[in-house]
């Protein structure tokens, strides 16, 4: 047995340090025999997450898997902490009496309610009770969201363990707001149901173990969305806004047919197309058309944590993607 291990981010405590694939050397390629132990504690948690498929499709690190998917859960939810800012929710306003008070908190008289209500006690010929009182009450409006992810082998990497930070971003800075999550490759798996409860943590990993197969399914990963797009349009209270879809993918399909014909199903697509291939840029460009939205290139997928917060941010503002 392997037993357990510490990487020089648990030993040291220094701030983690990117290291690209490539640059870890020879002395850190995969073979069928575990290296030793050493070798891997003297690289950070961000390196392992990075190189997490690669280890969990090995035979050879079958022992240590479960050490490294936590390391790699761990690497990405301190990424995830470094790019949240802070964000005012805005304020969804209404009249309510007095009496239906679940629960007291701030509130304001409203007077014009209140008359209209009860048009008698602006002539003083009705005694006022607290059925007759209606008040404005704030709530935080909810932004019901399904983000799909391409997690191809095209994705995986450097690409996929951003794209596990984007994630983490939405889900520590909006914890109560219904989010489902699909991805897909050659077929699409829900990864979170949009009013399932989970840990960031558990997120994450259940991220993490999604197999990256060779085929990119892009039309079964927008029909499974439009499934769940259904669950909070039926689910989703007054408080809540219209659902959005924001589709994560580098425009390629190499299963099933153009999805476009999908897309005026969607009602609000956010298409972040990732990467510098411009081969794929008409379809992404044609899917946000359809769907009534808009898309964005991120190019450098450093700063895919960054734009997937600014997103998510600007819609619970009202506003959407430029």
């Amino acid at each position: 047995m392997l037993g357990e291990f510490k990487t020089a981010d648990e030993k040291s405590g220094s701030p983690i340090i990117f290291l690209a694939p490539e640059s870890i050397g020879q002395d850190f390629v995969l073979t069928d025999t575990p290296p030793p132990l050493s070798e891997i504690q003297n690289v950070s948690d961000w390196d392992v997450a990075l190189r997490y498929h690669e280890f969990k499709s090995n035979p050879a690190y079958q022992e240590v898997i479960k050490q490294l998917r936590h390391i790699s859960a761990r690497a990405v939810l301190r990424k995830a902490q470094a790019v949240l800012g802070s964000v005012v929710k805005p304020k969804w306003v209404r009249s309510v009496p007095l009496v239906d008070m679940s629960e007291m908190s701030e509130f304001e008289l409203d007077l014009d309610e209140t008359l209209e209500s009860s048009p008698l006690l602006m002539h003083g010929q009705e005694v006022m009770s607290s059925e007759d009182l209606w008040i404005e009450k704030s709530e935080s409006r909810q932004q019901p969201l399904v983000i799909a992810v391409d997690t191809s082998l095209s994705m995986t990497g450097e690409k996929l363990a951003l794209t596990a930070v984007a994630l983490s971003v939405v889900l520590l800075e909006f914890p109560d707001d219904p989010i489902g999550i699909v991805a897909f490759e050659n077929k699409a798996k829900v990864v979170k149901q949009p009013y399932e409860s989970i840990t960031v943590y558990e997120l994450v990993e259940r991220f993490l173990d999604i197999p990256a197969q060779g085929y990119t399914h892009l039309e079964d990963g927008i029909k499974e969305s439009i499934h769940l797009l259904s669950i909070l349009k039926r689910l989703g209270g007054e408080r809540s806004r219209p659902a959005s879809l924001v589709l994560l993918t580098d425009g390629k399909y190499t299963a099933g047919r153009d999805p476009s014909y999908l897309a005026p199903q969607i009602g609000h697509l956010l298409v972040l197309k990732m990467g510098k291939d411009r081969a794929s840029l008409a379809l992404c460009q044609e899917l946000a058309r359809l769907g009534s939205g808009s898309m964005k290139e991120v190019e450098d997928l450093q700063v895919l944590p960054g734009v997937m917060y600014s997103l998510v941010k600007d819609l619970l503002r009202g506003r959407s993607l430029r």
